[in-house]
């Protein structure tokens, strides 16, 4: 008797209902989309914020170069000014 019924459960212990295969393969599944899908957002995230930076760090170098730009401008032309005379 109880070799009978060993024999019974080791035959349907593999069989898909009783291992519960298809309920663990859909949630493996859905894990997996879950996984991509949280990659996805991190790659979109990542490139709007380096894209934001970029554009900040343009901004900075255009204002930096036209900073630069004044100043040499403001030292050439005080260079070129005549000197005032002194008063006798």
């Amino acid at each position: 008797m109880m070799k009978s019924m060993y024999t019974t459960q080791m035959s349907h212990g593999a069989s898909a209902p009783c291992a519960n295969a298809a309920s663990s393969c859909a949630q493996a599944a859905s894990m997996r989309s879950a996984n991509i899908a949280l990659i996805l957002d991190a790659i979109i995230m990542a490139s709007i914020i380096i894209c934001g930076l970029n554009v900040r760090l343009s901004i900075l170098a255009g204002s930096l170069l036209v900073l630069v730009l004044l100043v040499v401008l403001l030292v050439c032309e005080n260079m070129n000014a005549p000197r005032m005379r002194k008063s006798a």
